[in-house]
């Protein structure tokens, strides 16, 4: 028996109260989000989805339709899913393994000989075929990093103690004009206009004890250089820091981050690091450091901001790799962690059964993966290149690799190529695509992105949490409309399907689930007016608080305010208090508490989050005040204070 009870009606806002006999009372609000598909909506002058920035695989690109399986394989990765190519490591490497391509030029010692070098690279630059340029375009749009201890000799080793301790001792080139010199010469004559790197960091994941040295920073200034002076569509850029958690002990770890700027003087094309959640399992659910969704919302702000604060620009981003681990716990390795989970709900032994076991591991990277790449979106002004770290295959070096596209049949069997859940990444995106517009959610647990494209409406929506919601999405009246699904059983393995939607006013969304809606309206839907996210930032960076603080942002125009959201970093130990207090303009503000809350406390060292606010548009002056402090009175820092004001053009 049970009673349901409605109250509260209104436009904004739905209650709905069940009383059900033994279990007690439950309360669940609709969260409505509003989606205006004739306001387009740009960030940073930005409104254009480039599905190259963002739907890669971990590939080069190079000769890819001839490592495809067959033409079958190739059209639907390619014609179908619309992949494109990410990442190439190894760029210098490749020609001094060779032995006779870079040798020592005997009239400059400590230099290559350059002349033999493109007498040698040049013969071997990589032809596309016509379709492949055809569906790719004028350039593979890949970035490149360089591998480790890939200099010759002849060019010194440049290294510290702590960087030649273990088994991989670690070293970069002492002389670094000559280096510098050799990378511009393998990129320009060892590729083609077609799969030279759009984009390139001279040391993939340096040692962390060389992040603030000065050597590190002057051969990346080398490279720009001796880069720009051979060719102009090759952008050089660095640290590629192998992790995203600037957050760290309350924004320590940003503070390497920092130091490699200022020590370039904030002169490279743009600026990199690695993101990855590192999760454990544990009361039977992955905990750990999370960094995708809103703790990575704040870094995107943060390093932007610190670059305008000091040298007067936004900076931009590349992100080379992105993902998610499961890191094992109690001495248990990713694959035997999910062999206890597998063990524990779906017993049993086998080659399928080895595939539905791996694909809890790869639902986690898959999840961690949508995660990121919606947040990306909302940074198109910074972020230029976003790579998942999804590699089409490992059969070459390890056949049971987790982050690939496809393994072997029985891990052997090479002619025959199994596909792998990781694939779900590039299904449920598929078809997204056009210009980015006006949608409105208040709750920060629910990512949501929509995008016109012709007669068609998409609405993105992702669930950082664990709790099932109900959700209204409104928006003008459709012919048909379908919905996509994706996220994880109750056996943490994976789940894809689409199902029509009769209305989009009552739509469930699981715990962690990620929804992509499709309406159809049988005519284009043309743009009627545009907004322009415009990012203001606070007058400081990583600032510690033990009071009130103030931060002051400017915004240009005030005039012509539509809605403003007012986005602020934060980190504290683990355990703190999660709630903060803000006063704008001398007005205290509702700050949501995102439900997830938990699971970005690591239970370790830290809680990281970027609190999303609604200010009314009234509200925002050229001159504003923004007082922070945490509810519990206790220390925490704030990463960064930004606004970002929509001003209708």
């Amino acid at each position: 028996m049970a009673r349901c009870q409605q109250q509260n009606r209104s436009l904004q806002s739905t209650i709905v109260l069940f009383l059900v006999l033994g279990y007690g009372f439950c309360a669940q609000a609709i969260i409505n989000i509003e989606v205006d598909p004739r306001c387009t909506r740009s960030i940073g002058g930005i409104s254009e989805l480039d599905r190259k920035t963002y739907f890669a695989i971990c590939d080069s690109g190079t000769d890819f339709d001839k490592r495809c399986k067959d033409d079958e394989m190739y059209e639907y990765l390619v014609g179908e899913l619309g992949v494109n190519f990410g990442r190439r490591l190894g760029v210098v490497n490749g020609p001094v393994k060779r032995g006779n391509v870079v040798v020592e030029d005997p009239n400059h010692p400590g230099y290559a000989d350059l002349d033999l070098l493109k007498n040698k690279l040049s013969k071997k630059q990589f032809k596309a075929s016509g379709r492949f340029r055809i569906d790719m375009g004028e350039n593979l749009d890949v970035a490149a990093h360089g591998q480790h201890n890939a200099y010759p000799a002849f060019m010194g080793k440049f290294t510290n103690e702590q960087a030649i301790k273990g088994d991989r001792a670690e070293y970069i080139p002492k002389n670094i004009d000559a280096a510098a010199e050799l990378a511009a010469a393998v990129l320009l004559y060892g590729y083609s206009d077609f799969d030279r790197p759009a984009y390139y960091e001279p040391i993939n994941e340096p040692h962390w004890s060389l992040y603030g040295d000065q050597h590190l920073a002057d051969w990346h200034l080398s490279v720009v250089a001796a880069v720009h002076a051979q060719m102009r569509n090759v952008k050089v850029g660095g640290l590629c820091m192998p992790i995203a958690y600037m957050y760290r002990d309350r924004y320590r770890v940003f503070g390497s981050f920092k130091k490699f700027i200022d020590n370039t003087g904030c002169r490279l094309d743009f600026y990199s690091f690695h993101v990855y959640d590192y999760v454990y399992w544990k009361d039977d659910d992955f905990h750990g450091r999370v960094t995708s969704g809103l703790p990575l919302e704040g870094v995107l702000d943060l390093v932007p901001n610190y670059t305008h604060n000091a040298y007067g620009k936004e900076v931009e981003l590349v992100v080379s790799e992105h993902g998610g681990y499961v890191t094992g716990n109690k001495g248990l390795s990713a694959d035997e962690t999910a062999e206890t989970i597998a063990k524990q709900h779906f017993p049993g032994s086998g080659f399928e059964w080895e595939l539905k076991k791996r694909s809890i591991l790869e639902q986690v990277h898959v999840s961690t993966i949508v995660a990121n790449t919606l947040t990306f979106m909302d940074h198109p002004h910074t972020v230029k290149k976003a790579v998942p770290f999804i590699l089409l295959n490992s059969f070459g070096w390890d056949p049971e690799y987790y982050a690939v596209l496809y393994v072997p049949d029985q891990f052997k069997n090479k002619k025959k190529w199994i596909p792998t859940q990781q694939v779900n990444f590039y299904r449920f995106f598929k078809g997204l695509k056009g210009r980015r517009v006006k949608a409105i959610c208040s709750d920060p647990d629910i990512q949501t992105r929509a995008f016109v494209d012709g007669d068609k409406l998409y609405v993105v929506l992702n669930n950082l949490s664990g709790k099932r919601e109900t959700l209204s999405v409104n928006m003008p009246a459709a012919k048909t409309k379908s919905i996509r699904r994706m996220g994880r059983n109750g056996d943490f393995t994976p789940y894809l399907r689409e199902e029509l939607l009769a209305s989009a006013r009552n739509i469930e969304i699981g715990g962690h689930e990620a929804i992509l809606l499709a309406a159809d309206y049988r005519k284009p839907i043309l743009a009627a007016r545009t907004v322009d996210e415009t990012p203001c930032y606070g007058n400081k960076v990583n600032v510690a608080l033990d009071d009130w603080t103030v931060f002051d942002v400017a915004v240009p125009d005030v005039s012509n305010v539509e809605y403003a959201v007012l986005r602020i970093g934060v980190s504290r130990a683990a355990g703190s208090d999660k709630r903060i207090n803000v006063k704008f303009n001398g007005r205290q503000l509702d700050v949501p508490l995102e439900t997830c809350h938990n699971r970005l406390d690591d239970g370790e060292r830290d809680y990281a989050s970027c609190k999303m606010i609604q200010v009314d548009a009234k509200m925002v002056r050229m001159k504003n005040t923004v007082a922070i402090s945490f509810a519990d009175g206790e220390p925490g820092s704030v990463g960064s204070v930004v606004l970002r004001a929509a001003i209708r053009k």
